[in-house]
């Protein structure tokens, strides 16, 4: 059974498209079939794996946007048991286009379940907004993580992430769940990171995850040379973190089936 998961912050710059693709790459590691869904219209998931996504066109916004749209056509392969559905600059206008639609935030669930397809999980990344595109990343899945930057007023903003979850949780898709929460970006020279990670720690319990993603300059040099973290530095802590997480993700997958 394919699990679904969506990668969701209203914040920018947290490490979002960075937890996608690495999280995907990990699951590779392990021998699973990997989909990965870029609804960004930035387009940095696309980007970070060598897709560009000026150039491309067919993109997830034929998905949205299409009835007919074949899944198959839109998947490029970035290596084995790894796909993406890249993003392209048409989904800049999606979100007004779809806006008068009475399955706004469908779209991409309906277009899933038109193309079945034999992936052991899909990963959804989403643009910073919690607006349509992001409507239809939590529709579509089954489970949420939501990445937060170790910095007080990123913390801040998780609040409007769990409104917009439990309110498509309520109204579009009972089965959505709460996967849990990581912490990004982490310094562990700074006495505010700590604060933050504590002041998580206490406010989500045990659904904080226990990895912890570091600040590391690799994880920015990656995807400049279109490589996951993983690939390019295979034995930094910042890749042995992502993988440590993604064990994390399958075994919290396991125990609530």
């Amino acid at each position: 059974m394919t699990r679904t998961l969506v990668i969701a912050n209203q914040k920018g710059g947290i490490g979002k498209s960075t937890s996608v693709v690495n999280i995907g790459r990990a699951l590779t590691e392990k021998g699973y079939r990997v989909l990965l869904i870029d609804l960004d219209p930035q387009g940095g998931l696309t980007a970070a794996v060598g897709v560009d996504s000026f150039s491309i066109r067919r993109s997830v916004y034929s998905l949205l946007m299409y009835e007919n749209a074949p899944l198959a056509r839109l998947m490029r392969l970035i290596n084995q048991n790894l796909v993406l559905v890249p993003a392209s600059i048409d989904l800049a206008s999606a979100e007004i286009q779809l806006a008068s639609k009475g399955d706004q935030a469908l779209r991409l669930r309906r277009g899933l379940e038109r193309n079945r397809t034999p992936f052991d999980y899909i990963v959804i990344d989403t643009p910073p907004t919690l607006g349509i595109l992001t409507a239809n990343g939590l529709v579509a899945a089954d489970e949420l993580l939501i990445p937060v930057q170790c910095q007080y007023l990123a913390m801040r903003g998780v609040r409007a992430v769990i409104d917009t979850y439990e309110r498509i949780q309520r109204v579009l898709n009972p089965n959505l769940q709460l996967l849990g929460v990581f912490a990004t970006m982490f310094m562990d020279t700074s006495p505010h990171a700590r604060e933050v990670v504590a002041e998580l720690r206490s406010v989500f319990g045990n659904q904080l995850l226990n990895t912890i993603i570091p600040m590391a300059d690799v994880v920015a040099e990656a995807p400049v040379i279109e490589r996951s973290v993983l690939d390019y530095a295979p034995q930094h802590p910042a890749s042995l973190a992502y993988r440590q997480l993604t064990q994390e993700i399958i075994e919290r997958g396991a125990s609530s089936q």
